[in-house]
């Protein structure tokens, strides 16, 4: 016990620095606790969120008619071991009182299912009853209409207005996903689930269905259930069954970018705070020479004045460590919610500690341990003749070894084409940043002492006696500078690509999913006022064989007559419509991702199911494109009708003429379609879905980022608070000879800004060389950028990492002009 209070009592003689090295502690961990439980988090919840968001059918029945017979159904009910529910969507009109509702915000889609309360459905119930008879409406919809269990809300419908109690209030779901306010209606339509047989009376549709979802009541039993269904579509004539297919790791794989990013930007945290314990332990061993001197004269051994120091940094390990495990749970909730918002995990998924915990609570015990092994191991080589002496030993010149290992990994990172190339390259800037702190100190000197003259000259002296302890403070910030170049960098670049790709692919200004386009349809749009060009596309998911297991590939029915109009893709030397024209009957074009996934090469096939079971496809091109969300494929349309059978289309593809904007474009389609409307997306609308993602990605980062910079910025007070202890007689004498205190606390603030100054300069250099780095391989939903770097983003970096700089300089200069004369002068 007593060894633990005299640590205590040493780390209380300097309270200041004591406090700031705890509290970079407390950041490092707390920040890695936070991002291993997020990510932790993450991984367990993802793949249960899409299996029960996406996956609750094991197989859906469809038809290439538009409506097919419910005696389907029927047939499907007399499987064994099965549950299966018959659906029919049709488009209607909320009908509301307030003015200010516009027609288009009125957009419901109504859903009629056999049965509500099934678990092929998988409705949450939070009040009222499935079974009710009524309409089913989720709790976010509920909140935005105000209404409750038993309220009526009514649909303008063909038929005429039609009321219908509410029965059942459910969570959020993906069946029925509405929009999060009135403002967002305008974009998309709200979406309620009723009874059946009310869906085909309200629309005239008696003994009609649109699909079938079916479901295996046990895992055994899957693969006999969808091989009678399938034989039961195979006896009705223009009836397909699909099995239902997540690629869970596809779509987790698009964040292990974003994932290691979030590890890199957390980790920094602990791994700078271990600079500012190194740091602080050296200066504080050697300002306690003479008193470990005194104590070897009385019989302590090295190992013993070792074991003193050792639990002093044990000592604040462990009190970093504790408060950092209290933040961080709380940072760990906050980021967890975050990142579930980002990737769109619904509420109700729990948080993984354990990981995040044992890993924290290793890296604050362990870093700071390995970060004081250096100054501990020197404590025992303390010289007691030297240090009655007054001996004072020369600074150390800086290792050349350490220099040329921090070439070879600066070198060795340019051929690694991964994130993780972060790593090498910043131990080798940590390792050469000596020579360039010294470099760049030379160069600034002149001008420090030209326009701050006495001050300037000053604190340019003072760096220069204290070269070591002042570039390992402004490695510090160098890092994290760095960072947050090439993350504000990477952002800025990534969402002008994807918008410059989205609009180059997106095949027009709008496009429009209808239940089911009519004859008639297209010349209608055509003659829509605002509406410049427009033609239909057909659009089916696909079964795709790939090794043994079967995915879903969407794919695209297009027209060599309007492909060059209405472009969807980008990648290829002849035109759109010369590439479509030639396509054979057996051939396809897959874009970068789904060839990514496939693996093979130009003119080797992929296996398809289609009407006559499965086929194979030459692949004869590779393309880019942003149409559903970069992820498909392209054929030619009439061999796309032969192959899948589907002889309606759904989606129009729309160009607007030069005066009419994209929201009033929206109303008049829907001033001529009305409900038959279910979605309307134009370029524009994905940009700012996927803008937000990326911005929502790296702003995460950056929040990291500016914690480890914060880190940065105690490690500044903290070697400016050194510098003043070890020449407090200096400036008392300095203030003898009429130094007055403004000159001292611009000297001092000049110190902090030097080495702010050198960090922020040389960190926004190794960041342009990041994104350099970075630019041939980094992507989002495969898509590159090119080099580039922001002026405005470079400004507000410098701007920043001066700001930090010079606000870890004011305290430390208040206090050295705030040293009482007599106590200076008396100071030893």
């Amino acid at each position: 016990m007593k060894q633990w209070q005299i640590a205590w009592r040493n780390l209380m003689r300097r309270k200041l620095r004591t406090f700031l090295t705890i509290l970079s502690i407390v950041i490092g961990v707390a920040s890695t606790f936070s991002v291993i439980a997020a990510v932790d988090s993450a991984e367990k919840s993802f793949p249960i969120f899409v299996q029960k968001a996406f996956a609750k059918a094991d197989f859906i029945l469809a038809g290439t008619d538009a409506y097919f017979s419910e005696d389907v159904h029927k047939q499907m009910e007399t499987i064994d071991g099965a549950t299966s529910v018959a659906l029919l969507k049709e488009n209607t009109k909320l009908v509301v009182e307030e003015e200010e509702i516009s027609s288009i915000q009125k957009r419901v889609v109504v859903t009629g299912y056999s049965k509500l309360d099934t678990t092929v459905t998988g409705f949450e119930l939070i009040e009222g009853d499935l079974n009710g008879g009524g309409a089913v409406i989720t709790d976010r919809t509920a909140k935005i209409w105000g209404s409750r269990i038993g309220d009526s809300i009514s649909f303008n419908t063909d038929q005429g207005i039609k009321n219908i109690e509410v029965s059942a209030i459910i969570k959020y779901t993906q069946e029925l996903m509405g929009p999060s306010s009135w403002n967002m209606a305008k974009y998309h339509h709200w979406a309620v689930a009723l009874p059946l047989p009310v869906v085909q009376e309200w629309f005239g549709l008696e003994g009609q269905i649109q699909g079938i979802q079916g479901k295996a009541n046990d895992r055994e039993s899957v693969a006999s259930v969808k091989q009678a269904a399938d034989q039961i579509a195979k006896m009705n004539s223009d009836i397909f069954m699909q099995p239902v297919v997540i690629n869970i790791n596809e779509e987790f794989q698009k964040m292990d970018s974003f994932f290691m990013a979030l590890y890199i930007a957390g980790f920094l945290g602990i791994i700078l705070s271990a600079f500012i314990i190194f740091n602080s332990l050296y200066v504080s061993i050697k300002e306690r020479k003479n008193e470990f001197a005194v104590l070897k004269t009385i019989g302590y051994t090295p190992g013993q004045l070792q074991a003193m120091v050792l639990s002093e940094v044990i000592l604040l390990a462990l009190i970093g460590t504790v408060i950092g495990l209290v933040v961080g749970y709380g940072m760990a909730l906050g980021l967890t919610n975050l990142v579930f918002m980002l990737i769109g995990i619904q509420e109700g998924n729990s948080i993984v500690l354990l990981p995040g915990i044992l890993l924290s609570l290793l890296a604050g015990l362990v870093v700071p341990v390995i970060a004081a092994w250096y100054p501990i191991r020197d404590v025992g080589k303390i010289s007691v003749i030297k240090v009655l002496k007054e001996h004072k030993s020369k600074a150390k010149p800086t290792n050349k070894w350490v220099g040329i290992l921090g070439i070879v990994l600066i070198i060795s990172s340019f051929f690694i084409e991964h994130l993780l190339l972060v790593l090498p390259l910043m131990v080798g800037i940590a390792c050469i940043f000596p020579y360039l702190f010294r470099l760049f100190v030379l160069v600034i000197k002149g001008f420090y002492g030209l326009i701050f003259r006495f001050s300037g000259d000053m604190a340019m002296r003072n760096l220069h006696r204290n070269l070591s302890r002042s570039s390992m403070t402004s490695v510090i910030l160098c890092l994290g500078i760095a960072m947050i170049v090439l993350m504000s960098s990477l952002n800025s670049a990534l969402l002008q690509t994807y918008e410059k790709m989205v609009h180059s692919t997106y095949g027009g200004n709008l496009d429009i999913m209808f239940h089911h386009i009519e004859e008639g349809d297209l010349e209608k749009i055509k003659n829509t006022e605002g509406v410049a060009d427009a033609t239909t596309y057909s659009l089916q998911s696909i079964i795709w064989t790939l090794d043994g297991e079967k995915r879903m590939l969407p794919i695209f029915g297009v027209g060599e007559d309007w492909i060059n109009r209405f472009p969807l893709f980008t990648g290829q030397n002849e035109t759109h419509g010369d590439l479509i024209k030639r396509l054979h009957d057996d051939e396809i074009i897959l874009d970068e991702i789904s060839n990514e996934v496939w693996g093979g090469r130009i003119g080797e096939s992929i296996m398809l199911d289609t009407l006559d079971g499965a086929k194979s496809f030459k692949v004869i091109a590779v393309v880019n494109t942003m149409k559903n969300r970069g992820y498909g494929a392209f054929m030619n349309e009439a061999h796309f009708k032969e192959s899948f059978g589907v002889k309606f289309e759904k989606n129009a593809l729309v160009l607007k003429d030069d005066e009419t904007s994209s929201l009033q474009l929206r109303e008049n389609i829907y001033g001529q379609f009305g409900e038959r409307v279910e979605e309307m997306w134009g370029p524009e609308d994905w940009v700012t879905v996927i803008g937000s993602m990326v911005t929502s990605s790296f702003s995460i980062i950056n929040a990291l980022v500016i914690l480890a910079i914060i880190i940065s910025g105690i490690g500044i007070t903290n070697t400016l608070l050194i510098n003043i202890m070890e020449r407090v007689r200096e400036i008392g004498m300095m203030r003898a000879v009429g130094v007055t205190r403004k000159q001292v606390v611009r000297m001092v603030i000049l110190e902090g800004f030097g080495i702010g100054l050198a960090a922020t300069v040389i960190g926004i250099l190794f960041g342009i060389l990041l994104i350099y780095m970075t630019s041939g391989f980094m992507e989002y939903n495969n898509l590159t950028f090119e080099f580039g770097v922001s002026p405005l983003i470079i400004t507000l970096i410098f701007s920043f990492g001066i700001l930090i700089s010079l606000v870890s300089s004011f305290a430390p200069s208040r206090r050295a002009a705030k040293i009482p004369l007599n106590e200076a002068l008396r100071y030893e």
